[in-house]
């Protein structure tokens, strides 16, 4: 009703007024419809505005994507490794280990496969030959190798290849080889060998002498004897030679003199099992960096005066003692002494001579019983077989590995925090020698205690190994020593992966237990149940044949999970009933190991 009444109101404008509305409506639409065209058109435009600009950055984008392609393509094919100095690539190439791994590098690229056959190692042993060829008679043995040697020699320089280095080994005396061996290293040198090498394995009085055109080879830098006669030679020009090994040689000061004061650059000298010589006096190689002197049966005196020296290495006879004066040598960092006579105050007198050291290793130092090691800059400490040694003060701030090997634990630390690398082996324990205190324990195992229990743990984990088990220590509050046959002890980053830790736990015989002792929190004892329980039956990890190459994997027959908080079984192994008789079992994850057995039937072992 109120729509009806409405409408009825409604008033209808008139003609001329419904045209002046009709004009400007249509006026209004015509501006709204042109307004729209030219926005339309703007908008057209800036449409293909922003495709132009849209196109110019995506060919921008490709040019850069073509441009960085084309960069990673040429870094791509650029062969660094050809791009190495000929001395760098002939460095590497005689740091290993045999002639065919050199000689696989030639497949790397055309110049690699140039500079191997400059390189080449000869390397003639008569052994071998002889063994490779079957010829029986040694005369007949002598004649074909000989003839080898020249086929081989004669055969590299007709095809203009340059020898590297040149060594012959010989096991049986031929007076007729002589002369062949002096044109052998005279056609080496000539060709511009770098290294000569002479071995003689021969038995008795009869020795070769070293041919006296090696003491003329200017451009040799490295020569090795061994088993030959040396005759006093006053012409020696080896400028360039800056390594030499003397082994089983019979020498004299003189000889050495003359190889000293011709041979300037010398910076590797080292003298083994030689004879004849009583004093070894050097003073003028002004470039020596290393000096090794080992088992030398008449040798009383060693007096070296080196400023550069680095590292001296000296393994003496029981029988015979020498005196060690190495002056100036205050550059010295890797020392390592093997000498049965030298005392107390002959270790403190040569040790405090060398502030900078930073490595010392004593072996068999058997008159040594109470010595202090104070240094600020030794990083690794190594001790074995100081039989007799029964004290040692070691403050050593900065010392970051020590290995210890002996009966006891004499040692003093008084900082040992920053050891990242710990590693103790004790020999095994007889029921009757051992003193034992109230907690029937070796006397010396509480000071053990106090030492390991100086580190942060949680850092560090400890791994303790028996012949009989393998105690793994996350938690250091109370560390298990037992002295079920050699105690050995090994302290690891906690960064080390489980299956590493497992390796160094078990790489050496087949415990019957292992156990980890950790909080209740850790995850651990989960991660070497997955790893020990969840094994593979048939591990692919090992593909030697060897079963002294294969790790423990091969070998474990079966593991178990073992509750400890019950009382001991009458079956329990010794190793079970120790660990249920520690106060703290309830602590322990304990797992038992069954090994396999070979066809004797005997635990299987490595």
């Amino acid at each position: 009703m109120m729509l009806k009444r409405a409408l009825q109101n409604l008033r209808v404008p008139s003609e001329s007024k419904r045209k002046r509305i009709s004009s400007t409506v249509y006026d209004k639409t015509c501006a709204i419809d042109l307004c729209a065209e030219a926005s339309g058109a703007h908008r057209k435009r800036r449409r293909e505005q922003f495709s132009i600009i849209d196109k110019n950055v995506k060919l921008k984008k490709q040019q850069t994507a073509k441009d960085s392609n084309s960069v990673d393509k040429r870094v791509a094919s650029m062969d660094y490794i050809s791009q190495l100095p000929d001395t760098v690539i002939h460095i590497i190439l005689s740091l290993l280990r045999s002639t065919k791994d050199a000689a696989r590098t030639s497949i790397l690229s055309k110049r690699w496969r140039d500079l191997w056959t400059s390189f080449s190692v000869l390397t003639f042993d008569q052994r071998t030959f002889q063994e490779l060829e079957g010829v029986q008679s040694m005369e007949n043995c002598n004649e074909v190798f000989k003839q080898f040697i020249d086929k081989s020699l004669q055969s590299h320089l007709d095809r203009k290849l340059g020898i590297y280095k040149f060594v012959l080994h010989l096991t049986s005396y031929d007076p007729a080889l002589v002369h062949h061996m002096e044109r052998w290293f005279g056609l080496a040198a000539e060709n511009n060998a770098k290294e000569l090498g002479f071995h003689v394995h021969v038995n008795g009085t009869r020795r070769y002498i070293l041919p006296k055109n090696v003491f003329v080879a200017e451009g040799i830098t490295g020569l090795r004897l061994q088993g030959c006669k040396l005759e006093t030679c006053t012409i020696i020009k080896l400028p360039h030679l800056q390594k030499l090994y003397l082994r089983n040689l019979r020498v004299d000061q003189l000889i050495i003199m003359n190889l000293i004061s011709s041979c300037p650059l010398i910076d590797d000298l080292r003298l083994i099992q030689c004879s004849g010589l009583s004093c070894l006096d050097i003073s003028s190689l002004l470039k020596l960096d290393r000096v090794e002197v080992h088992c030398c049966n008449v040798l009383k005196k060693i007096d070296i005066t080196a400023p550069s020296l680095q590292a001296f290495w000296y393994s003496g006879k029981k029988q015979v003692s020498c005196k060690i004066n190495l002056k100036d040598c205050e550059s010295l960092k890797r020392l390592k002494l093997e000498d049965s006579r030298m005392t107390n105050n002959q270790f403190h007198g040569r040790f405090f001579s060398f502030p900078l050291l930073e490595k010392l290793e004593l072996s068999n130092c058997l008159k040594l019983t109470n010595i202090r090691i104070g240094s600020h800059w030794l990083n690794r400490l190594v001790l074995r077989g100081c039989k007799n040694l029964e004290e040692a003060e070691i403050d050593t701030p900065n010392l970051l590995s020590f290995e210890y090997q002996g009966d006891k634990f004499p040692f003093s630390f008084l900082n040992p925090k920053c050891l990242k690398e710990v590693k103790l082996s004790f020999a095994p324990m007889e029921d009757r020698k051992l003193k034992l205190n109230l907690k029937s324990e070796p006397l010396w195992f509480p000071k053990l205690r106090e030492f390991l229990g100086k580190f942060d743990h949680k850092g560090l984990k400890l791994v303790v190994r028996t012949s009989k088990n393998v105690i793994i220590h996350e938690d250091f509050g109370e560390i298990l020593l037992s002295t079920c046959g050699g105690l050995k002890i090994e302290m690891v980053q906690s960064s080390v992966g489980t299956e590493e830790l497992l390796d160094i736990s078990l790489h050496k015989g087949h415990p019957q237990t292992l156990s980890i002792m950790s909080s209740s929190s850790s995850e651990f004892p989960k991660l070497v149940h997955e790893k020990i329980i969840n094994r593979k039956e048939a591990p692919t990890c090992c593909t030697s044949n060897n079963p002294n190459n294969k790790c423990w994997r091969h070998f474990l027959k079966d593991a178990k999970m073992v509750n400890l908080k019950g009382a001991k079984g009458k079956n329990d192994s010794e190793s079970m009933a120790w660990l249920k008789s520690r106060p703290n079992a309830n602590k322990i994850a304990c797992f038992r190991l069954e090994w396999k057995s070979d066809k004797d039937g005997r635990k299987a072992s490595r």
